[in-house]
């Protein structure tokens, strides 16, 4: 029976979650957390890659081609790939809750949008090949859905498919994260 070793991928958001520029912790520049993920090894096993969020201050979602080619190059620069992404579906950076109104709901469809963008850039690079789009319904808490399960599952529902349609027209897959 022959063992290999899993394939492993840097989760680059908690170089960012938690921080905030002008305190103790401000978020981990890109260059830092790829040296950092390049150089790690445990027993002989070494990280393949990394997975983005696709947002500040690492990936602007809105940036040109051009800038996100450059980070496409300083990833594949450290000999590594960039797998999933992780759209920007939250309050506060592109998105805004799956449950909400049309607005809100428009905001949501609007990071899948950028995200597959963002992912169309790199997979033509190179420095991606696989991965998916990572969401939730960025939704905080629970108290708002608990108002009207029925109402508020059947818009998040409805929000998912939309996202499902605009990934699949761009050769992309979703996964749903609780």
């Amino acid at each position: 029976m022959s063992h290999t070793k899993p394939r492993l991928h840097n989760a680059m958001w908690p170089g960012i979650v938690g921080k905030e520029d002008g305190t103790d912790h401000p978020p981990i520049p890109l260059s830092r957390m790829l040296e950092l993920t390049a150089a790690a090894e445990v027993d002989g096993q070494r990280f393949e890659g990394v997975d983005c969020f696709v947002f500040h201050p690492h990936t602007d979602p809105d940036a040109d081609e051009a800038d996100l080619r450059r980070i496409a190059d300083e990833v594949a620069g450290h000999g590594l790939g960039i797998g999933s992404l992780v759209a920007p579906v939250w309050p506060g950076t592109v998105g805004d809750s799956a449950m909400g109104d049309d607005e809100q709901q428009a905001r949501f469809l609007a990071a899948i949008e950028k995200s597959c963008r963002v992912a169309a850039i790199w997979n033509d690079h190179g420095v991606r090949s696989c991965g998916l789009i990572r969401i939730d319904s960025a939704e905080f808490g629970v108290e708002r859905w608990r108002a009207d399960p029925k109402t508020h599952t059947a818009r998040i529902a409805e929000t998912f498919r939309e996202a499902g349609r605009i990934a699949a027209d761009h050769g992309e897959r979703l996964a749903m994260e609780g």
